[in-house]
């Protein structure tokens, strides 16, 4: 650069074509450096591949996911891999009006209760599950029934409870809150 800014230069430019001097030539800029040539990638054979028709549930499909494979047969391979395996097929997700959130079991997966044997449940689930099978017997004990409460006789009165012996006493009023106003400041004389 020259050293002076664009007013200076917009000047000097207004009075040399005032005087019709001609432009200074603006340097052609520098040829841009050459790039490293990428590197090719290799010949592509699409015959080196399975047709897409034949591949199963159990077919590998990373010879398709290469760099080298075109899309359209990448996306046809993922495609048919997909539509093969169930579990991403008939996948449906929480769709907000298909099913009953009020019910217990109205949405699959998320019900309140454990199905199975809880114990049984935990001790697969921390690697345990020999020692509860070996725990347990052939026939399963039966459970202790829960004696029943007595039912309160009306004549004995009910225990009164501490807590509502205590006198509750209503919080003091706060003072009424002025109407919000809703036009600029200026209050009436």
């Amino acid at each position: 650069m020259s050293g002076e800014g664009f007013l200076g230069r917009w000047s000097r430019r207004k009075r040399e074509a005032i005087r019709g001097l001609p432009e200074p030539e603006a340097e052609a800029p520098p040829p841009p450096a050459e790039a490293p040539p990428e590197p090719a990638l290799p010949i592509f054979d699409p015959a080196s591949l399975p047709p897409v028709e034949s591949l199963t549930e159990a077919s590998d499909i990373t010879a398709f996911l290469r760099a080298e494979v075109p899309a359209a047969l990448r996306r046809a391979a993922l495609r048919r891999a997909w539509a093969l395996d169930p579990a991403i097929r008939d996948f449906t997700g929480p769709a907000d009006y298909a099913w009953d959130y009020n019910a217990p079991d109205g949405v699959p997966g998320f019900a309140h209760a454990l199905g199975g044997d809880v114990k049984r449940l935990l001790a697969q689930a921390i690697g345990a599950l020999e020692e509860v099978v070996a725990e347990e017997p052939d026939a399963p004990p039966p459970a202790d029934p829960l004696p029943e409460p007595a039912p309160p006789d009306a004549a004995e009165p009910a225990p009164e409870s501490p807590l509502l012996a205590v006198e509750v006493t209503p919080p003091p009023e706060a003072p009424p809150v002025p109407p919000r106003r809703r036009h600029g400041g200026a209050m009436p004389v």
